[in-house]
């Protein structure tokens, strides 16, 4: 490649590539914006590309020891979780200085590089930029060359109430608008006549260029962000644009960023082909009627559409997990001569005529031809698929919908979540890509709501609606366990941050509960945003995080309760017990849920919590 250098020299090993992960350590995103170099502690990190020191920063979460170097042409590259940092901010640098020692500062699990390449402040994978036989040796010096002009940038379609032209409607020039020109609205400071193009909306419009005519006492720069006023050919296509974010190329020809220069960033997934129809299972047992109105009732639907009702061995497990997990059916059979089913056959489990569960047979075991152990999962075992998808102002209620129909899963009641989530593209589990969506539904409104299926059936509901009239104090909880936490997401300040572009400051927006810090200290909550928010976006994100995140934690697991089958994770029954620091009488949530049917005897162990938002014990 030749227009970078690889930061850290005999250390090719990528331990945690870019892109969507699985992670377990506190504070840690689950979308990593750059790459992990897995090199020992006090090796030399060196400068990929000439450039300018922006940052030489130290963060107590996050990055650690960090460093960022301003390459020009929009292009930077950020060196975190180093052991000591060699180089402060003004600093220049040259390809293949070194600028700091490897370490494991900050949100780290052990010793390495996070080496980050953001192009105009968004983050790229660095492999598609720099690979390890990169060198000083082969260094072309070019890094950065040739960007075009590349803006943050909110785009806001207009069109005049009565475009009759009849001497009301005029640009900031004094010309008469004209519907058929792409023309638009700027900030002061983008001259008149220069080229505007749209990219990055994930929308018709990108590629198109309108050139600078009007102004506006909206039409600013806010947070980096430049705001544009398209003027629209018609107002059909004004109330169907709307208000989009993405990039504007200054005097742009559409082309976006060189080709040279790194590759167009992804703003949409588009399908270019299918081969073969999507396969349709036939479930004969969905329609099937309860027979039983005592005691347990399991079904299974072999692939001759014959239902079988077999013998059970033991005990029948059923088991939920409130976020991130399909239920779960386990059971023995004894094989006889007449039971004959098939992984992928459907099941259905009903107790005292109640619908429990209903799913498909994904594992079956056997240790002698007698026995076999059976595990079933519902329809969320498919949310383990990982997927390629881009939206745009969407619900969450409405991407569900979409993944269902795509799958071909069933819907059952499915709340309006109402909150409309900005262009997203997700390359990950449909798990991940739900609890995404849930996640940005919850910081923006404060609301939670519970994915479940229901016998067979997807449904999305908002938690409060799941309130259990069932009561549990000392005499019916057995066996329980109790602890209380400030240690891991608690936070009583929230610190959020965005790199202004236009001013060159990084602005901080920070919302405190002094009343907690008074009693556990300062915990903090740090996030940098790479989108902006106006002012007032900014404060009212920062409330409601350090509403949701502001909270003790407190779970509470009891064993052996007399079951009820309508206790299932995501749903919240009544505690009324002393727990030593604290007297619960209110609802607690649900966190995993395990229900044993063994020889008519129904008992359920519950992990219950009192930790977030609504979730108050």
């Amino acid at each position: 490649m030749g227009k970078y250098v690889w930061p850290c020299p005999s250390y090719s090993y990528v331990s945690s590539p870019f892109g969507p992960r699985n992670i377990s350590i506190p504070g840690a995103s689950r979308y990593h914006k750059g790459v992990d170099l897995a090199a020992a502690d006090g090796v030399p990190i060196i400068a990929a590309g000439n450039g300018t020191v922006s940052i030489s920063d130290y963060e107590k979460q996050g990055y650690g020891n960090w460093i960022e170097l301003d390459h020009g042409g929009g292009i930077t590259t950020r060196y975190a979780h180093a052991s000591k940092r060699l180089v402060s901010a003004g600093a220049k640098v040259s390809a293949g200085q070194t600028i700091a020692l490897v370490g494991t500062t900050g949100t780290s699990s052990g010793c390495h590089l996070h080496f980050e390449i953001r192009v105009n402040g968004k983050a790229r994978d660095p492999l598609n930029f720099v690979k390890d036989s990169d060198t000083v040796s082969n260094y072309t010096g070019k890094a950065g060359a040739g960007a075009k002009n590349v803006v943050k940038a909110m785009f806001t379609a207009y069109y005049p109430a009565n475009n009759a032209m009849e001497g009301g409607f005029l640009d900031a020039l004094g010309n008469p608008l004209d519907t058929s020109k792409r023309t638009c609205a700027a900030p002061a400071s983008v001259p008149f006549g220069t080229k505007i193009t749209v990219q990055g909306t994930g929308s018709e419009q990108d590629g198109v260029t309108y050139t600078v005519n009007d102004r506006g006492g909206a039409i600013n720069i806010q947070n980096g962000v430049y705001h544009f006023d398209l003027l629209m050919s018609t107002n059909e296509e004004c109330n169907r644009w709307g208000v989009k974010y993405g990039t504007a190329i200054i005097d742009g020809d559409g082309e976006g960023i060189d080709a040279g220069q790194s590759p167009k960033e992804i703003t949409r997934v588009v399908v270019k082909s299918i081969t073969g129809a999507a396969g349709t299972r036939k479930e004969i047992l969905r329609k099937t009627e309860p027979h039983l109105s005592a005691g347990v009732e399991l079904l299974l639907q072999n692939s001759r559409m014959e239902l079988q009702n077999p013998m059970v061995e033991g005990d029948i497990v059923w088991e939920t997990t409130r976020t991130g997990s399909p239920a779960s059916l386990k059971f023995t059979v004894v094989k006889d001569d007449i039971l004959s089913f098939h992984e992928g056959n459907p099941v259905s489990f009903r107790f005292n005529g109640e619908p429990v569960f209903y799913g498909y047979v994904f594992k079956k075991e056997r240790s002698d031809s007698r026995l076999i152990q059976v595990t079933c999962y519902d329809q969320l075992r498919y949310f383990k698929n990982k997927d390629s998808i881009s939206y745009a102002d969407w619900t969450y209620s409405e991407l569900l919908r979409v993944l269902a129909k795509d799958y071909g899963l069933t819907c059952g009641t499915i709340a309006d979540t109402k909150y409309k989530i900005p262009q997203r593209i997700e390359e990950t589990t449909l798990f991940d890509i739900c609890g995404n969506a849930a996640d940005e539904t919850l910081v923006n409104t404060g609301k939670i709501y519970v994915l479940y299926d229901d016998f067979g059936k997807l449904t999305l509901k908002p938690y409060e609606s799941m309130l259990l009239p069932i009561w549990i104090d000392e005499n019916t909880a057995q066996e329980y366990s109790y602890a209380s936490s400030i240690d891991n997401e608690v936070y009583d300040r929230v610190k959020l941050a965005y790199d202004n572009g236009e001013t060159g400051e990084r602005e901080i927006y920070v919302t405190n509960d002094t009343a907690s810090q008074g009693r556990w200290g300062v915990l903090q909550y740090y996030a940098k945003l790479d989108s902006a928010l106006s002012s007032a976006d900014m404060q009212t994100k920062a409330k409601v995080l350090l509403d949701y995140y502001n909270v003790k934690q407190r779970e509470l697991s009891i064993k052996k309760v007399f079951g009820d089958v309508r206790a299932r994770a995501g749903a919240s029954v009544a505690v009324g017990m002393g727990l030593g620091d604290i007297n619960i009488s209110n609802y607690m949530c649900i966190e995993k849920a395990r229900h044993t049917f063994s020889f008519g005897l129904h008992t359920m162990d519950l992990t219950l919590s009192g930790i977030r938002g609504e979730f108050h014990a």
